[in-house]
């Protein structure tokens, strides 16, 4: 670490969030865990950052967020006093002021390839990057972006096949496997086979509005992949190259898809404050012209973000659209064109839990294991451990110890970040019932799993 001066500005900030030395640390961990970098910091170390040490990254970043949010103002890293190596600074520079989308998704890609690259890029808090405010065309105005012309039929029609496929491939292997499985695969295609399509000439000079379409899609799937490989910071920074191609495809369906997905990542990261505004954005963006199946994954994700923050009449009058919404007899059973019914059901249940109707989240939850194919091991793990999870803090060890059987049956085949921390999760419930033989054996299976070598 190199030294400096006395860090006066990082005193100043403690004393304006009324925080300790200690109490620094406890949140700069407690966020790091949350986006899967595991920190040890005491007072000691604030100590030494207060005398001009610098932690490496994302430490920094992390220190601004929980001082943001602790005095209610926005931080940034330059106010600590704690800044970046030139060499990172550089790295990050490369990919995130890239003018065109295209260029700055092809140059994403081939630093996530590189592992000693995407280390550095990953240590760049982008959570909380601000998502521009967007002029889309009138609805049913005809008129595409500036840049987007009719290509030649046969050239159109086999580029949207191939992506369509290929999106099919990757949201089959995530839903099986999870997002460490196969990531850097489409990360290597994006930047190859598409980035390849993207540049052949197209009569007008342009690009296919579908193509674009196409490769928002993947980039959007990549950044759900990748946030479940632990690479929360880069699978943020896949998701506003999602925005930005849709957005250039004029395609409001798959914007407001990837904002969907960004509010509720923001959700598990306790950034209550996206959540809600980039959920609201999604459903305004998709409008009321929107597909059947977006509107109810739209209501469904806000539903949960609304009991979460206990706003028990808006959460229940969303799931009640989604459920009106949801389409029984779905058109296409693509990832962007199909909400499954096991998907709603598993949403439900999130809703309840947070608003304290066991009973209900148990209904829904079985329901969604009954919907839920035998071969989707990582949502089999997810669903299987909040099913023992909510039983166990009902007092049924009993009735819980058979999903624990049954998680323990999938998790090794998946290689997926929300996996590993729904088994953590799960053997700390099971700790009150260390004495009981059968929950004794099934925590230490738990500990071993954990323990065990990731696929990541």
């Amino acid at each position: 670490m190199a030294r400096h001066r006395p860090n006066e500005h990082l005193a100043e900030l403690l004393t304006e969030a009324d925080w300790s030395a200690g109490e620094l640390a406890r949140a700069v961990n407690a966020l790091g865990t949350k986006h899967g970098v595991r920190l040890r910091y005491d007072r000691t170390s604030v100590a030494h950052w207060l005398n001009g040490s610098r932690p490496r990254p994302p430490v920094p970043d992390l220190v601004a967020q929980v001082l943001t949010r602790r005095i209610a103002r926005t931080v940034t890293v330059a106010e600590t006093g704690l800044v970046h190596s030139p060499s990172d600074e550089s790295l990050r520079e490369a990919v995130l002021t890239t003018a065109d989308p295209i260029e700055r998704l092809v140059t994403l890609c081939r630093t996530d390839i590189d592992p000693a690259h995407r280390a550095v890029l990953n240590r760049e808090l982008v959570t909380t990057r601000p998502v521009p405010a967007r002029e889309w065309p009138a609805p049913g105005g005809g008129a595409g972006t500036p840049d987007t012309v009719p290509a030649e039929p046969a050239l159109t029609t086999l580029s949207d096949d191939r992506l369509d496929h290929m999106a099919v491939v990757f949201a089959t292997l995530t839903e099986r496997y999870g997002g460490a499985h196969a990531r850097s695969a489409l990360a290597t295609y994006l930047a190859d086979d598409v980035a390849r399509l993207l540049a052949i000439p197209h009569s007008g000079g342009g690009l296919p509005r579908r193509l674009l379409r196409g490769a928002a899609q993947l980039t959007h799937l990549l950044g759900a992949m990748t946030i479940d490989a632990c690479l929360t910071n880069v699978g943020y920074l896949y998701y506003h190259s999602a925005l930005d191609l849709a957005h250039r495809a004029g395609d409001r369906t798959s914007y407001a898809i990837s904002l969907r997905a960004m509010s509720l990542s923001a959700l598990h990261l306790d950034d209550a404050c996206h959540a809600r505004q980039w959920s609201d954005q999604a459903l305004e963006t998709a409008g009321p012209t929107a597909p059947r199946a977006v509107r109810s994954y739209l209501h469904a994700g806000r539903a949960v973000i609304h009991a979460t923050d206990g706003r028990r009449r808006l959460a229940l009058a969303d799931l009640l659209t989604a459920e009106r919404h949801h389409d029984p007899a779905p058109r296409g059973t693509g990832p962007f064109t199909h909400y499954p019914l096991t998907a709603l059901h598993y949403q439900r249940a999130l809703v309840l839990l947070a608003l304290g109707d066991r009973p209900g989240a148990l209904a829904a939850l079985e329901a969604s294991l009954n919907t839920r194919p035998a071969n989707h091991h990582t949502a089999l793990v997810l669903l299987h451990a909040l099913l023992a999870q909510t039983l166990l803090s009902t007092g049924e060890l009993d009735a819980a110890l058979p999903h624990c059987r049954q998680l323990f049956h999938h998790y090794p085949l998946t290689a997926s970040c929300r996996a590993r921390k729904a088994l953590t999760a799960l053997r700390n419930a099971l700790h009150p019932y260390h004495r009981h033989p059968q929950a004794k054996e099934t925590r230490a299976h738990a500990a071993f799993l954990v323990r065990r070598p990731s696929l990541h």
